[in-house]
């Protein structure tokens, strides 16, 4: 059974193993292969650490567990753009898990924390084009594409993105697939 709770300092390095490894998994043709291989792990466990050590109430990050393992997480930030709102920052579940339920149960949950925090709050992502499956899965969610640009990410090439969106988090909150 999956358990979700906040993330703590403690889960950075098991984050970041998951963030590289879905990186490596889902975006072999959309990140370079050097960044994927040689860079991304200690990239991400860096950049964990520095968001796990910050005390902020305007960003939560929350863990699934499968027999005490993390198996994958989500970090969302209130009010990240005046116009877009809350910004889901990253969503990540292990390949053993994935098509699951635990990235819907993750993204309810992120959903469920904004509505707390600031009810009428919209909601976004973007995700890579190129991830037709989480596309998809946000689309039946109730998300919106509401852009398509090119990401700024170093790593990325400028590959094709798009900015998917809720009119509010309790939308999200809400939906059923």
């Amino acid at each position: 059974m999956i358990q979700l709770r906040e993330a703590k300092y403690s889960d950075a390095n098991a984050i970041a193993h998951l963030h590289a490894a879905g990186w490596r998994d889902t975006y072999k043709n959309v990140m370079s292969s050097d960044f994927l291989e040689n860079h991304a792990q200690n990239e991400r466990f860096s950049h964990w650490k520095s968001v796990l050590n910050q005390c902020s109430r305007d960003v939560a990050v929350f863990v699934a567990e499968k027999e005490g393992n993390i198996e994958g997480f989500i970090c969302v930030i209130l009010k990240k753009d005046a116009q877009w709102g809350s910004y889901i920052d990253s969503l990540h579940v292990s390949s053993a898990l994935r098509g699951q339920g635990a990235g819907k149960k993750l993204l309810h949950h992120a959903a469920e924390w904004v509505c707390s925090e600031d009810f009428n709050s919209p909601l976004y992502l973007w995700v890579f084009e190129d991830n037709i499956r989480a596309s998809l899965l946000y689309q039946k969610l109730g998300g919106v594409i509401t852009e398509h640009t090119v990401s700024d990410m170093p790593s990325s090439d400028n590959a094709p993105v798009f900015r998917i969106s809720w009119k509010n988090a309790a939308q999200l909150a809400k939906s059923t697939c």
